[in-house]
């Protein structure tokens, strides 16, 4: 007689039907769980890339999926796998795109208004991810607009300050940041339009 391990073993054997293999990994199998894996990673990473068209950690996120099936395996039903698996999915793409609004909006807020909880809040970001993204939006902001808002958020000088500085008014500073934030925040937008899609 076959044993289920010497049946699993996909190397030599011809792949077990899916029920069969939802089946062992119900039981806690993990070679059954590593074929359902590689049978179906590369459907969910396509999945994932057409949702998502910023740059993330796809095979982080595939991961994801799969760590939520094997902690959810007792749970699934074996003639429904592959609607589970994408609902999975799904959620996590809607949940790191939510993140990422998040994060997206505090940015657009500036850095000045958060000084006495920044350790906290620099916890809760990946500063790495942020900077680039902050960085090539201000990439694309008109060269003056740039350096004002610059002077403002990042160095925190006032609107006088950079008045003084730049030798034009407080109302063209007051114009000028007011300008680059609405484009923040439209950048954000592009983004929140991905969840009503998805």
């Amino acid at each position: 007689m076959i044993s289920q391990e010497n049946t699993i073993n996909c190397s030599t054997e011809k792949e077990p039907e899916l029920i069969k293999l939802l089946h062992w990994l119900k039981q806690g199998n993990e070679k059954a769980f590593e074929i359902l894996y590689y049978k179906y990673q590369a459907k969910v990473s396509n999945f994932i890339k057409r949702s998502i068209s910023c740059k993330y950690d796809v095979e982080g996120l595939v991961d994801e999926v799969f760590m939520r099936i094997w902690q959810n395996k007792s749970k699934i039903e074996e003639d429904k796998f592959e609607p589970y698996l994408f609902k999975i999915a799904k959620n996590i793409i809607i949940d790191t795109l939510r993140k990422k609004i998040d994060r997206l909006i505090f940015l657009s807020e500036g850095f000045n208004e958060f000084e006495s909880g920044y350790n906290d809040v620099e916890n809760k970001i990946e500063t790495k991810e942020i900077d680039e993204w902050y960085s090539r939006v201000l990439s694309e902001l008109p060269e003056s607009r740039r350096k004002i808002f610059y002077l403002n958020r990042v160095e925190n000088l006032s609107y006088k300050e950079i008045a003084d500085k730049l030798n034009i008014s407080e109302n063209t500073v007051d114009t000028q940041i007011r300008r680059s934030l609405k484009y923040i925040r439209d950048e954000v937008k592009k983004i929140s339009l991905l969840l009503m899609i998805l």
